[in-house]
């Protein structure tokens, strides 16, 4: 059974900022980030390059529930994702076997969420 390697050490520091500073936009609704296309990104938690640019890239196409302020604040997220490396973005280490996640460090500074 595979554990989740953010879940144990949490995501970098800088990717909580960005969240919670959306959330904050948000009024504390987090629906629109993890309901909408950015799913892919937030709830899933693939903060790796190819997918926030498949969401940028996909985010018009996506027919969204949400009105055009938070489509506006979904989307400043994920192209501030794009500003920070993504070797910080995506701490967890590429040999992590899925099962001991505890013996696989950050090398950066992470937050749980």
């Amino acid at each position: 059974m595979a554990i989740c390697w953010y879940c144990h050490w949490g995501w970098a520091e800088p990717v909580v900022e960005i969240y919670l500073e959306a959330l904050k936009c948000l009024d504390g609704n987090c629906g629109p980030l993890l309901g909408s296309i950015s799913h892919i990104v937030w709830a899933d938690e693939n903060f790796n390059d190819i997918s926030i640019k498949w969401c940028l890239k996909n985010f018009n196409k996506h027919k969204s529930k949400y009105n055009l302020i938070d489509q506006g604040i979904i989307k400043r997220s994920l192209k501030e994702l794009l500003k920070i490396p993504e070797d910080i973005r995506c701490p967890c280490p590429k040999d992590y076997n899925g099962i001991d996640p505890e013996n696989y460090p950050s090398t950066v500074k992470t937050i749980k969420i």
